[in-house]
């Protein structure tokens, strides 16, 4: 695209935004399509801009400037923490699998000693301790097991409150 110039050029543009035009102007814009073409240009992005009134001051309706300076800061900021916090997500899913990953490695590789501890700890709690801890509620009488047994139902929803309110605290 080529691009000619004219002399006048300037003194259309400043014709336009003062709507000051003189015979002269008006006879060359006629003759002469670049100016034409400024003209048509100006006109048309003046459809575009709203109309103001002559001799009125400045719009008083903008933001403060600051305010917007502002304002565009803190989203930067807030963008900026957020693609943080979604990496740091990834690292706690990706050390959540390393970890499950060790702890399955660990278990198939020492089965044997883990199945027999864990084995030695079932016996236990099923036939040694629980047991014991009956036959000391039971020493109490039966009027106390109501109140012991509802005391360790509140134990037990309390254990599981306090495991499960960090999981759901993210939410």
């Amino acid at each position: 695209m080529s691009h000619t110039s004219c002399s006048e050029e300037s003194a259309v543009a400043r014709a336009i935004r003062n709507g000051e035009w003189n015979e002269s102007l008006e006879a060359h814009v006629r003759g002469c399509g670049t100016c034409r073409s400024v003209r048509e240009a100006a006109q048309w992005m003046q459809t575009l801009a709203p109309q103001l009134q002559l001799g009125a001051p400045e719009q008083t309706n903008l933001p403060d400037p600051q305010v917007l300076w502002l304002r565009a800061q803190i989203s930067e900021r807030q963008a900026a923490a957020e693609r943080a916090h979604q990496s740091l997500q990834w690292v706690e899913i990706v050390c959540a699998m390393v970890i499950c990953a060790g702890l399955g490695v660990w278990l198939v590789r020492d089965w044997s000693e883990v199945g027999g501890a864990v084995g030695n700890g079932l016996d236990w709690v099923l036939f040694e301790a629980w047991p014991a801890l009956w036959n000391s509620l039971y020493a109490y009488g039966p009027v106390n097991a109501p109140i012991l047994f509802s005391s360790a139902l509140a134990a037990i929803a309390l254990v599981a409150v306090a495991i499960a309110y960090p999981l759901l605290a993210r939410e």
